[in-house]
């Protein structure tokens, strides 16, 4: 009897055991991000997703897929037909590093669907220049490119500080392009960066400044990103912390990284 009540206890502590291992497993399953890309000329999508990639890799705990066009062909966007297949679980964020195409109704709808149930987007520079349009894309975001003075520039950006996206950045310069936008109607976004000022021939005539802001989707989370013209931003150490923390926080696991300078 008293043998029995043993193994009993044993089997018990061992259901316990890997109860809480396998508890553990889920807990260090990687987050899956899913990099939708579409480019051409300085939006090269060849050169310079890989310092985002390696930077993510260094903040540990992510995997990184591309939905992307053949080599060689950086404009075709007959891969973006598989976005009317994304769901829930497929991806913890989708990062979107595009520029001009379309959405049928079909990936509107999965978009739509993936953000609200909880799953995170984050828009990077062409991308407000995307899908132009979708009424969708344009509230998902929350803006519409608008143009921008010709070339790029050495911008000086002011961060607001208190936000998970921002902890540990600091006010910094980068060489850019400074994007201006139009804004839908009753989408609510949180600004947590901004361009301290903008070319003399900007084509910001409002004296609006955004850069960086937050934007909450049903039960998900969109960042936009107006920053990442080419290599000199995508190699920026506070680009790089902005957007990999961007990307963590859109996850719904925020958290501070640190980046090589």
């Amino acid at each position: 009897m008293e043998s029995r009540r043993w193994l009993a206890a044993l089997l018990v502590a061992a259901g316990l055991s890997l109860g809480v291992l396998g508890g553990a497993a889920r807990a260090q399953a990687p987050l899956k991000v899913l990099l939708v890309l579409v480019g051409g000329g300085p939006h090269d999508i060849e050169k310079n997703p890989p310092f985002l990639e390696k930077a993510l890799q260094s903040a540990g705990g992510v995997e990184v897929t591309r939905l992307a066009p053949p080599a060689g062909q950086q404009g075709s966007g007959a891969h973006l037909a598989k976005l009317a297949e994304l769901k829930p679980g497929d991806a913890d964020v989708v990062v979107f590093y595009t520029v001009g195409q379309s959405l049928n109704p079909q990936q509107e709808a999965a978009l739509q669907g993936f953000v609200e149930a909880g799953g995170g987007v984050v828009a990077i520079h062409g991308a407000s220049a995307s899908f132009g349009g979708s009424n969708t894309w344009f509230r998902m975001i929350g803006a519409r490119f608008a143009g921008h003075a010709p070339g790029t520039f050495t911008l000086p950006i002011a961060v607001t500080p208190g936000h998970p996206i921002t902890q540990g950045v600091t006010d910094f310069e980068i060489v850019d392009e400074e994007y201006t936008h139009r804004f839908p109607e009753g989408v609510e976004r949180n600004v947590v960066a901004r361009f301290k000022q903008r070319p003399a021939n900007t084509s910001e005539k409002g004296g609006n400044n955004d850069a960086v802001w937050t934007i909450n989707v049903g039960k998900g989370r969109v960042v936009y990103n107006a920053l990442g013209h080419g290599p000199e931003a995508w190699q920026h150490p506070m680009w790089q912390k902005l957007t990999v923390q961007s990307i963590l926080w859109a996850a719904g696991k925020p958290r501070e990284v640190k980046v090589a300078q």
